[in-house]
């Protein structure tokens, strides 16, 4: 699979992410803005619960725009097996527990893809402890997140 692929298996499992997302937001708030939800007493919270709720979830629904927007507008850069690992990179990793392969990507990450041969693919962003480490590595580095791994491969 190539890394074309990859983003655009992203961009749909965002997309859809998305669309459910926003449709919960929509309706927590109109439960919060809801009749019943009004406080009958002053330790009934369910109005403000309801209202953190809608919060929430609008500003999740927010996150994955964000992180759609900008897998789409995101070039795939060209990478060789001596560069340093950044954005973009399909990178490799063997741990005490086989192979693992990691795709960085800007946005939101921690989603798996799964490849046409059965891998699956750890979609990460530098934020993450594993992303963090990996940045500027090179084939051979070894990583201490998740045990202890080492680059085998970048693309």
């Amino acid at each position: 699979m190539n890394k074309a692929e990859i983003l655009q298996l992203i961009t749909e499992k965002l997309e859809s992410d998305l669309a459910k997302a926003t449709d919960a937001a929509i309706e927590s708030a109109e439960s919060a803005t809801h009749e019943e939800s009004r406080s009958e007493g002053k330790y009934d919270t369910r109005g403000l619960e309801t209202s953190y709720l809608a919060n929430g979830q609008a500003r999740h629904a927010i996150e994955l725009r964000e992180s759609l927007t900008a897998i789409k507008n995101f070039t795939l850069p060209t990478f060789s097996s001596s560069s340093p690992i950044a954005l973009g990179a399909l990178v490799t990793l063997l741990s005490p527990h086989g192979r693992e392969i990691y795709f960085l990507a800007p946005g939101m990450g921690g989603i798996d893809v799964s490849t046409e041969d059965d891998a699956t693919i750890t979609v990460i962003t530098p934020k993450s402890p594993v992303g963090n480490e990996l940045i500027g590595k090179t084939v051979g580095d070894r990583i201490q997140a998740g045990g202890g791994k080492t680059v085998i491969g970048i693309t």
